[in-house]
C-alpha cells in the first residue's frame, strides 16, 4: 500500500490519509475523500486540502511517464501558480511505498470554497462586478511585474501572431461540414487574415511598448475564486503552452470570451474596460475584437476535439464559439468611409453622427484640414442644410475633395487627409473622411489607401432630396456596417 509523505518542501501540508481509509467511511474522525478526474490529473479532495496527482502520460512537451518528470511537473506548477493564487499552492507531497521509496508526487493545495468560484456566482446570478474589477486589477498588476525581453516581444509581432492564427483556424478544418458550418469557418479565416494583413504597425507598436508578457493563458471563470481578501486565479498553463506568452490584451480576452460563452457579454465588455483602465491601455478597439476572436477560435478547436471523443455538450459549445469569433471579426473590420455630396452641413452632421456611434473611429474633415493648412477655401460648397436629405453609396463625378477640380490647394487638402487616414488605418482605427469627394481621381487615391491597408472602402453621398436627417444617418450606419 502506498503511503504519502508529510514533507511539504515549501508549505504546511496536512498528512494525506491512505486511500483505503479515505474511501472507506471508517472510524470516527476519518476524513472523507472525493475524487475528480481531469485529462491530465487526478484530484483528491480531503477536508481543507486538495491533492493533485499528475497522470503517467505525455502532457504538452513533457513526458510524464517517468516519476522524476512528474515530480518536476508538480514543482513547476507550484512556482507558476503562486503569483496568481497566494496561499493556495502549498507544496509538493511525496507518495512512498512500504520501503520509504517515493513512487508518486502530488501538488498540495488549500481547498477553496466552491460557492465562491466566479462560475458559481455567475450561475446563481449574483453581482460580480466588484470581484471582476479586482480580477482585472490583479491581472494588470501581475503583467506589470512580469519580465519581458526581445524574444518574448517577438511573440506579439505580426509573423508570430499570424502563425498562431493560422494554427488556430487550421484546427477547425477537420470539423467543417461535420460539426461546424463550413461557411462560418471559412469566413473566420478570411476576416482574420484580412485584419492581420494591414496591421503590422499595430503589433510592432505593442511589442515596442512592452505589452507582450508571460501571462496566465487560461483564465476561466471556473478557475477564479472571489475571496474577501482578493481573487485567487488557478491553473496557469505551463511554460511550453503557446497560449501563455502573448499580448496582455489577449490574456484578458480569455476571460472575456468565457463570460460571453456563459451569457454575460456586458460583463465581458466591462471587464475589458476595467482592464484597459488599470493598465492605461491605448489600443485600437479593433485589436481587442481580433484577440477576442482569436481566443474564441482556439477554444472552439479544443471544444470540437472534446466533442469528437464523446463530450456531448462540447459540440454546441464549439459552434457557439465559432459564432462569437465571427461576430468579433466583423466588428474588427477596419473601414475607410468617404462622406461626400452636398450640402456641407449635412455631410458634417452625418459624418459626426457616424463617428460618435463607434469608439476609436477617426473623423477627418476637409474644412478642418483646410484651416490647418491655411488653404484658400475658394469654391467651398454652401453651408446651409435643407430640411430633408438622403444618402446613397455613390458620389458624384466632378469637382474635388475641397470642392474644386484640377490640381492645387484642394489636392493639398486631399493629400493630407489621405496621409493621416493611412496612418490611422495601419494602426487599426477606422476613418471617416468628410469632403465633397466630387473628383474621381481623388476618390481613386482614397481607394488605393484602403487597398494598401486592407481596409473596407465605403462611399456615401449626401443629397438634399429624400429622407430626413435621422433616416440619412440610419442608412449611413447600415452602409458603413455600424450596428444601431
Amino acid at each position: 500500500m502506498t503511503q504519502p509523505g508529510t514533507s511539504d518542501r515549501g508549505g504546511g501540508v496536512a498528512p494525506f490519509p491512505p486511500p483505503s481509509e479515505a474511501k472507506g467511511g471508517g472510524g470516527v474522525g476519518t476524513p472523507t475523500m472525493s475524487t475528480v478526474e481531469t485529462a491530465h490529473s487526478t484530484l483528491f479532495f480531503v477536508s481543507d486540502r486538495v491533492y493533485k496527482m499528475p497522470k503517467r502520460a505525455p502532457a504538452g512537451r513533457a513526458d510524464l511517464r517517468r516519476r522524476e518528470a512528474r515530480e518536476a511537473a508538480c514543482r513547476a506548477e507550484i512556482v507558476r501558480n503562486r503569483p496568481f493564487a497566494p496561499g493556495v499552492y502549498l507544496g509538493v507531497a511525496d507518495v512512498r511505498d512500504n520501503t520509504g521509496t517515493p513512487v508518486e508526487h502530488m501538488v498540495v493545495m488549500r481547498r477553496l470554497p466552491g460557492d465562491r468560484s466566479l462560475s458559481e456566482l455567475l450561475a446563481r446570478r449574483e453581482s460580480v462586478e466588484e470581484p471582476l474589477r479586482d480580477v482585472a486589477r490583479t491581472l494588470v498588476a501581475f503583467h506589470e511585474r512580469c519580465e519581458t525581453s526581445a524574444e518574448i516581444a517577438s511573440r506579439g509581432r505580426l509573423p508570430d501572431v499570424e502563425a498562431g492564427w493560422l494554427a488556430a483556424t487550421d484546427a477547425l478544418a477537420p470539423f467543417r461540414h461535420v460539426m461546424l458550418a463550413a461557411d462560418e469557418v471559412d469566413d473566420i479565416g478570411r476576416l482574420g487574415l484580412r485584419y492581420l494583413c494591414g496591421r503590422a504597425a499595430v503589433f510592432d507598436a505593442r511589442a515596442t511598448r512592452g505589452r507582450i508578457r508571460d501571462g496566465h493563458g487560461n483564465l476561466l471563470a471556473e478557475h477564479i475564486f472571489c475571496m474577501p481578501d482578493g481573487p485567487r486565479m488557478l491553473d496557469r498553463v505551463p511554460a511550453d503552452d503557446s497560449r501563455r506568452i502573448g499580448d496582455v490584451l489577449a490574456d484578458a480576452a480569455v476571460l472575456a470570451v468565457d463570460l460571453e460563452l456563459r451569457g454575460a457579454p456586458e460583463l465581458a465588455r466591462r471587464f475589458l474596460g476595467w482592464f484597459g483602465e488599470f493598465a492605461g491601455e491605448t489600443h485600437p478597439p479593433s485589436l481587442a475584437q481580433f484577440y477576442l476572436a482569436q481566443r474564441a477560435v482556439v477554444r472552439a478547436g479544443a471544444s470540437a476535439v472534446r466533442a469528437r471523443i464523446g463530450d456531448a455538450s462540447a459540440a454546441g459549445q464549439a459552434r457557439h464559439l465559432v459564432g462569437l469569433a465571427r461576430e468579433h471579426l466583423r466588428r474588427a473590420r477596419v473601414r475607410l468611409v468617404l462622406v461626400g455630396g452636398a450640402p456641407d452641413s449635412l455631410r458634417s452632421a452625418l459624418a459626426g453622427r457616424l463617428a460618435a456611434d463607434q469608439d476609436g473611429w477617426v473623423l477627418l474633415s476637409a474644412a478642418a484640414v483646410r484651416r490647418e493648412l491655411a488653404v484658400d477655401p475658394a469654391g467651398a460648397a454652401p453651408a446651409s442644410a435643407p430640411a430633408s436629405a438622403s444618402v446613397s453609396t455613390r458620389v458624384p463625378t466632378a469637382g474635388g475633395a475641397g470642392g474644386t477640380g484640377g490640381s492645387g490647394p484642394a489636392d493639398a487638402v486631399c493629400g493630407e487627409m489621405l496621409r493621416r487616414a493611412r496612418e490611422a488605418l495601419e494602426n487599426g482605427d477606422s476613418v471617416i473622411l468628410e469632403a465633397p469627394w466630387s473628383d474621381a481621381g481623388r476618390r481613386s487615391k482614397a481607394a488605393t489607401v484602403a487597398a494598401d491597408t486592407w481596409a473596407d472602402l465605403i462611399e456615401l453621398r449626401c443629397s438634399e432630396e429624400g429622407s430626413s436627417l435621422a433616416e440619412t444617418v440610419r442608412n449611413g450606419r447600415l452602409a458603413a456596417g455600424i450596428p444601431g
